[in-house]
């Protein structure tokens, strides 16, 4: 090759070696903007994995959890399964919504108007429920906590309706009379007169336990016939023979007839002379066997029925005034009816003899069974019964029955008597003896008259009498002054003092002052009785913006919560809170700023019910949660940059790598060129040297 040749091609393969250098320098600040580039996108991806929100929890009655963005009005929204919190200033001052500062300026210092502000009501379905029980005119009624001797309990009217109940019991705002069931009982008035009703019926009962042993220790010393009451019973059992016992029954009908020392201390009743009277027929009854029924005593009546020409007169048919059932009677008579010629002939007689048949009433069959072997006759007006009957043990007896003057005249009569007579025995007449000995054992309280001077302790000549007769006049008194004091002369005589139990008489004796001031005292005795017999009042709060049953299953938690703001924020004394805006309050940018820079203060209410400072970096209610779909979004950009940028940067690799190949060459054929080069000029200068 030429000299001029050679250092042109030179010249050329320096040019593309330079170009290369060049074209390399720029592909390799290209690779350095995408690294710059990569740091870019790894950034905004580790930005929005780092983009955490502060969430709050929440929890239902199963205890399951959900979530949702943190803000000041979810913290702090009532939920009966949450912790209840709130944010403090720096001043120490809660703060609140802007409709809880409302209801709390309007509630004006007053808790109940606040609570109602949010639905809450604190009330009770007892005394709705109370109707059910009403009389046919509202009022209710009370058990009074004894039974009639039919063992049906006693129920007495409290005069008033359900609705003035529950005023009675809540109190009428103002009023001295009604002021509510808790205020009453703890006035003076209350406590004077239940001290005083407490005391009276100790020192009564006290009282009365002397005049029961002094009634004991009378009866037993007692005589009948020649044998002191309390050895009575003794002998009665001691008895074997009918002799001895007629004996003895027959001592102890002097011993309780008029005049003998049972009665001299009986009050005088017509109750009284009844009973003596029933005992007296039991012994003589044992005594003879004959027992005598008439109708014009007023204790055992005969029942008679049909006209002139028939009838059935029933033995036993009644007593004391109550009607016997027919299957409860035990002889009946049947009177035949006798053939007549004609009406007229009932004026001057009738035509044949009517007959007479003796019926018993059989248990086992519940029918009247004809006693055929039966002995019926008259003797001029009294009819003459016999009836051969076998007894339980199997002996052979003898009923009779004798005596009903009058009884077929034609006309019902009130003054027929039946003599009934029985043989007697030992065992039928020492069980009639112990069953009367009982009677009067058990009877003296009932019987005889309590104000006798040797039972009641009383001193009648003016001197002191009994400890217990004078505190049990003490007592009454006291409690007469209690429940109408002031009053000079007392209105109610010693002889009255056993009724002062009696509300209703104490109130008969009141002026119309009197039973102002008695009232409230009043309302609370008769709430008393209604609550023994109906239960006591439950009250509970009812939440009305969310009423779930018939007592709210939340209005007790949500009154709770709301009391435990209203504490906080004052307590209706003070106001110890700052509003927060609404705008403010919805925010979840604005609490996680106040949050972290310490501009607030996160408080929890504990069981307490007190108010204490929470860390919220420790709450277990306050979580951070990444924002899964932000973060999938700047995953995908990342890995779509990404790609494009490695893709780039393999591109540019390739293209050095040509570059260098392209170099590598280029060097190759200068350096053999320029080798050529210098040998062509060597050869020269030696050619010319």
């Amino acid at each position: 090759m030429g000299m001029a040749a050679g250092q042109a091609r030179l010249l050329s393969i320096t040019s593309r070696m330079s170009d290369n250098e060049l074209r390399a320098q720029i592909i390799n600040n290209q690779k350095m903007r995408l690294a710059t580039q990569s740091s870019q996108v790894s950034e905004a991806y580790v930005t929005a994995l780092n983009d955490a929100q502060l969430m709050f929890t929440n929890y239902d009655s199963e205890n399951n959890a959900t979530y949702q963005n943190l803000t000041f009005n979810a913290l702090t929204a009532f939920n009966p399964y949450n912790n209840q919190y709130s944010l403090s200033n720096a001043s120490g001052q809660i703060l609140v919504s802007e409709l809880d500062a409302t209801n709390y300026q309007k509630a004006n210092g007053d808790l109940n108007a606040f609570l109602e502000s949010y639905g809450l009501k604190y009330t009770t379905t007892y005394f709705d429920n109370l109707n059910e029980y009403a009389n046919t005119d509202g009022t209710i009624p009370y058990s009074t906590g004894t039974t009639d001797e039919n063992g049906n309990l006693i129920t007495a009217n409290t005069g008033f309706t359900s609705d003035m109940l529950q005023q009675f019991y809540e109190g009428i705002e103002g009023s001295s009379l009604h002021p509510g069931y808790d205020t009453a009982i703890a006035s003076q008035k209350y406590y004077d007169f239940t001290s005083a009703m407490s005391n009276f019926n100790e020192a009564y009962t006290a009282w009365s336990g002397t005049i029961a042993n002094s009634m004991d220790n009378t009866l037993d010393e007692l005589m009948v016939g020649g044998t002191k009451f309390k050895d009575l019973k003794g002998k009665i059992d001691t008895a074997t023979d009918t002799a001895t016992l007629s004996n003895i029954l027959n001592d102890m009908q002097n011993f309780i007839s008029t005049g003998g020392a049972y009665r001299q201390y009986a009050t005088s009743s017509d109750e009284n002379t009844k009973y003596f009277s029933q005992l007296i027929s039991q012994l003589e009854a044992a005594r003879t066997g004959k027992a005598t029924y008439t109708n014009n005593d007023g204790y055992t009546a005969l029942q008679f029925s049909g006209d002139s020409y028939n009838g059935t007169i029933t033995f036993g048919s009644s007593v004391d005034g109550s009607t016997i059932a027919e299957e409860d009677r035990t002889w009946a008579i049947e009177k035949s009816t006798p053939w007549i010629w004609d009406d007229a002939e009932k004026t001057t007689g009738h035509y044949g003899t009517p007959t007479y048949k003796l019926y018993a009433y059989d248990d086992a069959s519940e029918t009247w069974v004809e006693k055929t072997g039966a002995n019926i006759n008259f003797s001029g007006n009294t009819i003459n019964i016999s009836y051969q009957y076998t007894d339980d043990d199997g002996a052979s007896q003898t009923a009779k029955f004798e005596g009903i003057p009058n009884a077929f005249n034609g006309t019902s009569t009130n003054s027929y008597s039946i003599i009934e007579t029985q043989p007697v025995d030992v065992e039928s007449m020492k069980e009639t003896a112990l069953d009367v000995y009982e009677s009067l054992e058990d009877a003296i309280y009932n019987v005889w008259d309590a104000s006798n001077t040797q039972f009641s302790g009383k001193n009648e000549n003016g001197g002191a009498g009994t400890l217990e007769y004078n505190n049990y006049i003490e007592a009454a008194k006291a409690l007469i002054n209690a429940a109408m004091p002031g009053r000079a002369t007392p209105p109610i005589t010693e002889a009255e003092y056993p009724n002062l139990f009696d509300t209703d008489f104490l109130l008969n004796h009141m002026t119309a002052a009197d039973k102002n001031a008695f009232q409230p005292v009043l309302d609370v005795l008769i709430l008393d009785n209604v609550m023994n017999t109906y239960g006591e009042p439950k009250y509970a709060w009812i939440d009305s913006s969310n009423v779930t049953d018939s007592y709210n299953e939340n209005g007790d938690s949500k009154a709770q919560w709301y009391t435990n703001l209203w504490n906080r924020m004052g307590g209706g004394t003070k106001n110890n809170y700052q509003v927060l805006q609404d705008g403010l309050a919805s925010s979840t940018e604005w609490i996680e700023f106040a949050l972290e820079s310490g501009l607030v203060t996160l408080e929890q209410v504990d069981a307490s019910y007190n108010w204490n400072t929470v860390v919220y970096s420790s709450c277990s209610d306050i979580t951070e949660q990444t924002d899964d779909k932000a973060v999938a979004i700047a995953e995908a950009e990342y890995n779509a940059a990404m790609n494009k940028i490695e893709n780039k940067d393999k591109m540019y690799d390739l293209e050095l790598k040509n570059i260098d190949t392209e170099h590598n060459s280029l060097e190759t054929e200068y350096e053999s060129i320029k080798t050529a080069i210098d040998k062509n000029i060597e050869r020269t200068f030696k050619i010319y040297s």
